[in-house]
């Protein structure tokens, strides 16, 4: 039994020496899969509206993939990455969605945006160390109708 036991503990610990190893050599990393729920609750003034949003984006180095899809939306004519914690508004990052593209019907509801785009790496940190959020604004609240924290599911 103790053998068991023993033979199971060196096992154990070699495959958390294993596991923690780093090797950079002709390896590169994984895609990064971050959202952000959009609500007008998330608002640091929560906004009380129908409209919903969805902003999906994966990160490959320095470059994003992303999505922002929205339902129930009354003319959306912009949407950023910004810096801040929940809450609390900071500066925009990264445009996702601006001007000269018309703003979105009255009860939009379908994709925004779907793009890519190269970024830096203090947009990366903030997404990571989640202090980054996405809004999405509309003429009748210029500051943000909808927004949501960005954080990383895979």
């Amino acid at each position: 039994m103790r053998r068991h036991v023993w033979l199971g503990g060196v096992t154990l610990a070699t495959l958390v020496a294993v596991g923690s190893c780093k090797d950079d050599v002709g390896l590169t990393s994984l895609p990064e899969t971050y959202i952000a729920v959009l609500n007008g609750g998330n608002e640091p003034t929560p906004i009380t509206t129908a409209a919903q949003g969805l902003a999906t984006i994966v990160v490959n180095g320095n470059v994003l993939s992303f999505r922002v899809e929205l339902s129930n939306i009354d003319s959306a004519f912009l949407a950023h990455i910004h810096a801040g914690p929940a809450g609390v508004n900071g500066g925009v990052m990264r445009n996702l969605y601006v001007p000269p593209k018309p703003a979105t019907d009255r009860g939009f509801s379908g994709t925004l945006v779907a793009d890519t785009t190269t970024v830096v790496d203090s947009v990366l940190t903030r997404m990571r160390n989640g202090t980054a959020y996405v809004n999405v604004h509309t003429e009748v609240n210029k500051g943000g109708e909808i927004r949501g924290t960005i954080f990383r599911i895979q």
